[in-house]
């Protein structure tokens, strides 16, 4: 009893983590960091509890497990034995006296830190949905709230845009020499917001894919669809040329993997239905997209040929292509980009201007920050998610896996490697919404490896004969009394 309340605690604590990091900026701000860690510290410690309580062993795989303990210890060791800290004030790195000079370290302690503590939950994160997906039941909630959470943060964007706002409705707009700055719903920064809408509108296009292929409710299936269309119409609002992108490519990946068997399933009169429901969501999109001032990233694309080559990010990749060497096997420790980089770029033959917190270029940023061998963990996790994922699906999915792992899993995969892609030109891994997204797929990815629907089936079955039997039991119980 006792463990199944700190189970329904703990995954509803991680499902109020994944509402909250998207609406507090995207989890950009330093409070809304620390609260978001708050909540995964929470969620993942009542997990813990249950897992005492009840005796049972939490499943992942081992490899998942391994990489985890394998960065965490990576991370936490540059942190410790980090041999200098940033002072900001004056630009200068004060040396401290670390236990092991002569080994790797971190060159900023405080930086370093910070995030790894951050990165330890959010791998605590991703073993946590590997557990908690091989409940079907608990998975279509997680499901559901992916879905309601990104229509949310879609609307609210379409919102801003339709009003003509400034800057988020509820910050004070920036000074008129600035202009409009790249804002879109709660992210400050529009390609953040197009990468998170990437993350979450396939998997509510698979909740319209459900909702019209099982047995749901009239009312379910307008509110998926109205949330599909909301969440497209925000990526196609979102002035993110990279984020409208990956979603054209996204979505010819899920038409040519999920069209087919749709349309095998159709009668004549239901292709006739689908085909009008069609039409009507594309005119709700133009609609949409007259409101929202859908001008703005059709002007960007017509500018693209002129903006691209001028572009300041490529500048910034070749100088930091120049840091690499001296990165070296472990690199400059965890989050250092942001002060390493200024003194490296102002020595540069040709610097870049302006102030770079992070690298346009994800995967380049990892390789100064964590080195060779951190960089070769990170996409074994990331990359290695990918990869199980699609081998479980191709080896289980139509033999053992009920429609909405499925369903779920499948979309789960393709919106990773959208956000893959989306890293080559952004910064979407260094945001803490989008990496707790990541995670979160992450660990369906993992946990797809080890789902059977047959031994749940069993596990619910003899839970209802379980519960079956002590209600005869108390109802003996009360005969024999009276």
């Amino acid at each position: 009893m006792i463990s199944n309340i700190f189970r329904a605690a703990s995954r509803w604590i991680f499902f109020a983590a994944l509402v909250y990091a998207p609406w507090a900026y995207g989890a950009t701000t330093s409070v809304s960091i620390e609260i978001t860690n708050w909540i995964l510290l929470a969620a993942l410690v009542l997990w813990g509890a249950e897992l005492l309580t009840s005796g049972r062993r939490p499943q992942f795989p081992p490899l998942l497990l391994g990489l985890t303990v394998a960065l965490v210890c990576m991370g936490g060791w540059m942190a410790l034995n980090a041999k200098s800290i940033y002072d900001s004030e004056f630009a200068v790195f004060v040396l401290l006296r670390n236990f092991a000079p002569a080994l790797a370290s971190s060159v900023d302690y405080a930086i370093s830190a910070a995030w790894i503590i951050r990165g330890a939950l959010l791998l605590g994160a991703m073993l946590f949905i590997s557990d908690l997906s091989q409940s079907s039941r608990w998975l279509l909630r997680l499901w559901y709230v992916i879905g309601l959470v990104g229509g949310s943060i879609a609307f609210l964007g379409l919102l801003q845009k339709a009003t003509g706002a400034q800057m988020i409705f509820w910050q004070p707009p920036p000074p008129p020499q600035f202009g409009v700055t790249t804002f879109f719903a709660t992210y400050f920064y529009h390609g953040n917001a197009g990468a998170f809408l990437n993350l979450v509108w396939p998997l509510s296009a698979g909740l319209v894919i459900r909702a019209f292929t099982s047995r749901s409710q009239p009312g379910m299936r307008a509110l998926w669809t109205i949330v599909f269309i909301v969440i497209v119409a925000g990526v196609l609002a979102n002035t993110s040329r990279m984020a409208q992108l990956v979603a054209l490519l996204l979505l010819v990946v899920i038409g040519l993997h999920f069209g087919p068997a749709l349309l095998r399933r159709l009668s004549g009169a239901q292709k006739s239905v689908a085909i009008a429901g069609a039409l009507a969501s594309v005119l709700a999109l133009v609609a949409l997209a007259q409101a929202t001032h859908l001008e703005q990233p059709l002007n960007r694309w017509q500018s693209v040929g002129e903006r691209i080559p001028a572009d300041a990010r490529w500048q910034a990749s070749r100088v930091a292509l120049t840091i690499v060497p001296g990165a070296g096997f472990l690199g400059f420790g965890p989050g250092t980009f942001r002060i390493v980089f200024p003194s490296y770029n102002i020595g540069s033959d040709h610097p870049v201007p302006g102030s770079w917190r992070f690298l346009h270029e994800d995967y380049l940023q990892t390789v100064l920050e964590w080195g060779w061998l951190g960089s070769s963990l990170w996409a074994l996790l990331f990359f290695g998610g990918i990869a199980v994922g699609i081998l479980s699906y191709k080896r289980y999915a139509t033999r053992d896996w009920m429609p909405r792992r499925r369903v779920m899993q499948a979309l789960a995969t393709i919106a990773l490697a959208g956000v893959a892609m989306h890293a080559l030109v952004d910064f979407p891994f260094q945001i803490e919404s989008i990496q707790l997204y990541v995670a979160t797929y992450l660990g369906v990815c993992w946990g797809s490896s080890l789902w059977d629907d047959k031994a749940e089936l069993r596990h619910h079955r003899s839970e209802v004969a379980v519960r079956t039997e002590l209600r005869g039991l108390k109802l003996r119980c009360l005969r024999d009394r009276s």
